[in-house]
């Protein structure tokens, strides 16, 4: 009897102390969707006043494996979905904006519809690292297109916001912050790493690995955060923290659900008025995966 105790003793002692790999293992032909939703209530404090905007995002992207290599993973990607409703608990909806709209009047959901079903090319190391985005010039093109906006001024002046949000560079740190979450290395249950974020909205990631078998893996995470979004109008400066949970397949290495919640504080800089507000983003964001 002693002898089982002990060997299963050490046989649980392997489980606690084995050395796995995070990383993401596909296949050409390998497809699946993301749907995500983001949800955020802003608070500014104009003179004493405070004003709240809840924000809720929605959107779906269909991928498909098109390269798999030792290193690296190149993907298809298209958005099939995306809804936007920005509304106040005081001045009520302020705008709804919906891709699958049939409203021909709807200049912002006709620039929606215009994104859908047009590829973009995601080439990402086997970390999660984005390497390249190439493809979001093609969706800004087609915003203007499906919008019916010719007008050179017109176009000269929305591009730069619009590229903020669907340029290649905008997509690679959208992208990178629902997949770049392993370590290069082995890790046991208990190991942290860190890794960085960049764009709009900066992040120094602190991971864990919580729970790990042949089919699942859980991690946890902490960030120190910076957003800053400037433009000739406005300039927002915030900083705060966010935490994510993450529940994953420990075959393919892609997330099956993953939670971001954070809280930013700072200002928001109203250049043409010169005025400065004090501004709070509480944000929740969801990315669940269906193959």
């Amino acid at each position: 009897m002693r002898k089982i105790t002990v060997l299963l003793m050490f046989l649980f002692s392997l489980t606690l102390t084995a050395q796995n790999v995070l990383q993401y293992n596909l296949s050409v032909g390998d497809s699946f969707t993301i749907h995500q939703e983001a949800v955020q209530h802003i608070t500014q404090d104009i003179d004493g006043t405070i004003q709240e905007i809840d924000n809720k995002l929605s959107g779906m992207m269909s991928f498909e494996v098109i390269k798999s290599e030792k290193e690296s993973i190149t993907f298809e990607m298209n958005f099939t979905n995306l809804k936007m409703l920005m509304s106040s608990p005081t001045l009520g909806e302020l705008s709804n904006v919906d891709s699958s709209s049939d409203d021909t009047e709807d200049i912002m959901s006709l620039m929606f519809k215009g994104i859908l079903n047009i590829p973009v090319t995601i080439v990402m190391s086997k970390n999660g690292k984005i390497t390249s985005v190439t493809g979001g010039d093609k969706l800004i093109e087609s915003m203007f297109k499906a919008a019916d906006i010719t007008q050179p001024e017109i176009i000269e002046a929305s591009k730069g916001a619009l590229e903020k949000q669907f340029g290649s560079d905008a997509l690679s740190s959208s992208f990178e912050q629902m997949t770049y979450l392993f370590p290069t290395g082995k890790v046991k249950v208990g190991d942290t790493w860190k890794n960085n974020y960049e764009g709009d909205m900066s992040t120094t990631n602190m991971w864990t690995l919580t729970d790990y078998d042949a089919n699942t893996y859980k991690l946890s995470g902490t960030a120190e955060a910076n957003m800053s979004s400037i433009d000739e109008a406005v300039i927002m400066t915030l900083t705060g923290n966010q935490s994510t949970t993450v529940i994953g397949n420990s075959k393919t290495g892609l997330f099956t659900e993953i939670v971001v919640t954070g809280e930013n504080t700072g200002n928001t800089l109203y250049s043409a008025q010169e005025i400065t507000i004090p501004t709070t983003i509480k944000s929740t964001i969801t990315y669940k995966i269906t193959q």
